[in-house]
């Protein structure tokens, strides 16, 4: 990833995308840390580049609670589709239940809230993006690289592959920090949390602790095919002294569907489940188990359906008392306001246990005449025995669509994804081997007699589907298979998911001979199982992007990251032209977030730079005399070059020679980022010292290292930078931009890959910038010259004027969401000063000129919190700096 630096243009302030191979120190300093420390419950952490938006915290909760007195209510909560205002879940959580010395005891996310983060400074929740942690504090160091999209994902080249959980210490005590930990999805939210902290401990006193620790990732997807999911993972280990015994996991869901327009009235849901299979556009099945909600308005429900599907889980692959399938074991229809024993939700452990072990029940999906506020849960287990230090894995997917056919038709896809299967080559991996087992796993290696491991048959673990039915040519583990790791344990590989790959091929649970029949196509014919994978064609990566607005104008500054990146699947550079997008004319829905997503139906494309280059006829591509024709518009790309403004400005005379040498240096190609001037310590770094002159403009070295190119030792790429200027725009209205790089279709002819036509494209609205066009603040300069020339709009400010000055959506602070606007305010600290006609002050409002430019506005508020009434409002405008004189106005409103 380059930086596109401020120096773009001198006086921008736009910040860079540092990237560098390296992980970062264990004395990185941590600024920008949460000023609350560790708890997230004010509704920042939003998994916001799908259509499926989710707010996360590090308490259990899913969602926001959107229509309850929280700090957290007005973030999407799983509003779907985005910037639509209507949202699909209440709250939602992960429950552990467990019996501890005979005792039952649940752990739930919700409703209580009895998983917390500890109380370290660093247990908080950590965003990544593009494989580099950007919260709560930025990392230039890409480590988030996982296998097999990114290479061999093995970051620190230690030989291993996400050992370093991403929470900010060092866990495999390497002295660095975070340096392998492997992302999912484009957008990823990861946090620790435990049950038995002193607080969750404090607010539920009669809670049992089971001694648990939760490592929860939360992550989404920008690709058009899978930004209708969202991923939670969740691994469970017991932290405690205590074994646990037949444990459960499970999601416990409330949806409360609605429009956030409409208020709070009592929901209306229907729920139901799926429990079956699903085909994949790879025309394979995958097992469904879906728990879902719908609207059940009788008028004007809204279209859409949340499910929460079970992905997989953790399988006791002996069988003891444990699922064989990745299953749901039980789905459970609570009511409201209703006892336990009467179809209520469970009101304490014993109750919620017992829910949760209750398998084989599937309650009947709820008919339309009886919707209500209704809440589920669905569970799988017993897991067995589960003795300190154990982990579980418990994967479920969030899945939006229209109605039920339409979420079926994101389940087969999250299904897929949660697979994670993707082709593999040559004899690299562990082919259809995919899950890695160890010498004492089952039972502590000084236990009498054989381990439970030998003699069992690696191709088919799971002997649910296949029973002791024999089968020749299988391999049974012998301890000569099993091979010493770096952590002293003795491990092998084994196939441990044999009969989802029957079930794949059949569409249902097979027999001994079916299995001998079918079982192994899936399992030697190439493929490896990771979950969260998808192996498919996609767009080549968005560039970055970073806007700056300002009279009457946008300006759009990206850089070539698209062009350089080489198709997975055919090995060639296929990139075609960027796109850029634009939504001018959109209002956030009232009771959110101001800054909320437009819908994917308000994104336009205003221009585009296109390769000149031709495409043979798609028709038939394998004629040679087959003529061409032009693939795009062919603008070419050279019009929207751009060489930024710092490399040929004179204060930096000398840095371009010293920058150079510092890249000629790293033989390795180790740095694909400026590596820092000083080091942690704050003394300068060996080799640095030719920078530090400039250290004070750390933008403008970014961007000289991102140009400097290395022909000699490993290549280094010199990064091209681009520009467009749109004049389209009204000064004080939202603009919201993005940008997506399109690749063209590829078909191979005579050993050579041809364009036929268009390809993918990113979704414009997963990754956006919104700007708001102003009037540049009035210098003194500008005063002498032009005088003084402050103005209000809209004057006179009637309701039809108001309405088309875009609106800001309505919320608890501000229950009008209309502005008026001065325009041409003084370089300089400003206070404004609303009179009545009779000289009664109304309201204040303060103005930084510095960094707001040249424009206030004011919501027709009163200082009283009541809307000001129709008349003629005088109002006065200070300065700090002697050179602007009070300024004197009036304007008109009319209800």
């Amino acid at each position: 990833m380059c930086a596109l630096a401020a120096c773009l243009l001198l006086g921008l302030g736009l910040a860079p995308l540092p990237v560098r191979a390296e992980p970062r120190d264990q004395d990185q300093p941590t600024e920008g840390l949460r000023p609350d420390g560790i708890h997230v419950l004010d509704g920042s952490y939003v998994l916001n580049v799908g259509e499926l938006q989710v707010n996360i915290t590090n308490h259990g909760l899913i969602g926001s609670q959107y229509s309850a007195e929280v700090p957290y209510n007005h973030a999407p909560s799983a509003q779907w589709p985005s910037g639509s205002g209507n949202e699909y879940l209440w709250g939602a959580g992960l429950w552990v239940g467990a019996r501890i010395g005979g005792e039952v005891s649940v752990t739930t996310g919700q409703y209580q809230r009895e998983l917390r983060p500890g109380n370290d400074l660093m247990d908080t929740i950590y965003e990544a993006r593009d494989k580099q942690v950007v919260r709560p504090s930025p990392d230039p160091y890409v480590t988030g690289r996982r296998f097999p999209l990114d290479g061999d994902g093995d970051d620190d080249q230690d030989g291993r592959t996400d050992e370093d959980p991403l929470n900010g210490r060092d866990d495999d005590g390497d002295g660095l920090v975070d340096e392998d930990w492997g992302q999912l999805g484009d957008q990823m939210f990861t946090c620790t949390m435990r049950d038995d902290t002193p607080l969750a401990q404090e607010v539920y006193p009669d809670h049992r602790p089971l001694g648990i620790r939760v490592i929860q990732r939360a992550a989404a997807w920008a690709d058009n095919e899978l930004d209708d999911i969202v991923a939670l993972d969740f691994e469970v280990t017991n932290v405690g002294i205590h074994t646990l015994e037949d444990v459960y996991l499970g999601m416990f869901v409330d949806c409360d569907i609605r429009s956030r327009e409409e208020g709070y009235d009592a929901p209306d849901d229907l729920a139901g489940f799926f429990r079956g299979a699903v085909r994949g556009d790879d025309g394979l099945f995958y097992r469904a188990n879906i728990g879902y909600m719908m609207d059940g308005a009788r008028e004007n429900p809204l279209p859409g359906c949340l499910g929460f599907m079970l992905i997989d889980h953790t399988i006791d692959f002996l069988g003891r008392d444990a699922p064989f399938h990745y299953d749901v074991g039980s789905f459970q229809i609570f009511s409201t306001n209703a006892a336990y024993n009467q179809e209520g939700e469970p009101a304490n452990d014993l109750d919620r246990y017992h829910a949760m072990s209750l398998n084989g029940r599937y309650d009947p999906n709820t008919r339309p005449e009886d919707a209500a506020d209704m809440k589920y849960l669905m569970s799988s287990g017993p897991f067995g025995h589960f003795s300190p230090g154990t982990t579980v894995n418990y994967r479920v997917a969030m899945v939006a669509g229209n109605g039920v056919q339409g979420m079926l038709e994101t389940a087969a896809v999250a299904a897929q994804l949660g697979a994670g299967s993707y082709p593999y080559y040559g004899s690299s991996g562990n082919g259809p081997y995919d899950t890695q087992i160890c010498l004492g796993d089952i039972r502590p290696l000084d236990a009498h007699g054989p381990d439970p491991l030998l003699g069992r048959r690696a191709m088919m673990m799971n002997e649910s589907c296949a029973g002791s039915d024999p089968i020749m040519f299988v391999t049974v583990l012998t301890e000569s298979d099993f091979t010493a790791t770096d952590d002293g344990r003795m491990c092998t590989w084994v196939n441990m998911d044999n009969c989802e790959e029957c079930f794949r091929v059949l569409g249902h649970d097979c027999t001994p001979s079916e299995y001998r029949n079918n079982s192994m196509q899936r399992g030697y014919s190439g493929y490896y199982n990771r979950p969260w994978v998808w192996a498919r064609l996609q767009p080549p990566p968005r560039p970055r992007l970073r806007v700056t607005a300002g009279d009457h104008q946008v300006e759009l500054f990206w850089d070539d990251v698209s062009e350089h990146a080489v198709d997975p699947n055919t090995g060639v550079l296929d990139f075609e032209s960027y796109r850029l997008w634009r939504v001018s004319d959109w209002v956030p829905p009232a009771r959110s977030d101001e800054g909320g997503d437009p819908p994917a139906v308000s994104w336009g494309m205003f221009q585009e730079y296109d390769l000149i280059n031709q495409m043979v006829n798609p028709l038939d591509p394998f004629f040679p005399d087959v003529p061409t024709m032009p693939l795009g518009s062919n603008t070419g790309l050279e019009p929207a070059r751009y060489t930024p403004a710092c490399l040929g400005d004179a204060r930096f005379e000398g840095l371009a020679a010293a920058m150079q040498a510092l890249v000629d240096s790293d033989t390795l190609g180790v740095w694909l980022e400026r590596p820092p001037v000083r080091r942690a310590s704050g003394v300068v770094a060996p080799g640095m010292e030719a920078l530090a002159p400039w250290e004070t403009y750390p933008d403008v070295l970014d961007t000289f290292f991102a140009v400097a190119r290395r022909t000699s030792g490993v290549p280094k790429r010199g990064v091209q930078y681009y520009h467009h200027l749109d004049t389209e725009v009204h000064n004080g209205f939202r603009y919201y931009y993005s940008i997506s790089a399109m690749d063209h279709t590829l078909v191979l002819v005579d050993d050579e890959y041809v364009p036929t036509g268009p390809g993918l494209e990113n979704d414009p609205g997963n990754d956006f910038l919104l700007v708001v066009p102003r009037p540049e603040a009035q210098t003194a300069e500008h005063l002498r010259r032009n005088g003084r020339n402050i103005y209000v709009y809209p004057n006179p400010a009637t309701r039809e004027s108001l309405a088309q000055n875009q609106p800001y959506p309505p919320d608890l602070d501000d229950p009008t969401g209309v502005r008026v606007v001065w325009n041409n305010l003084p370089l300089a600290h400003n206070t404004i000063r609303i009179f009545t006609a009779a000289g009664d002050l109304v309201d204040t409002v303060h103005h930084d000129g510095y960094e707001q430019g040249g424009s206030a506005s004011w919501n027709l508020v009163s200082r009283n919190g009541q809307e000001v009434t129709s008349g003629i409002y005088l109002y006065v405008v200070e300065s700090d700096q002697a050179a602007f004189e009070d300024f004197q106005g009036r304007f008109v409103v009319v209800r």
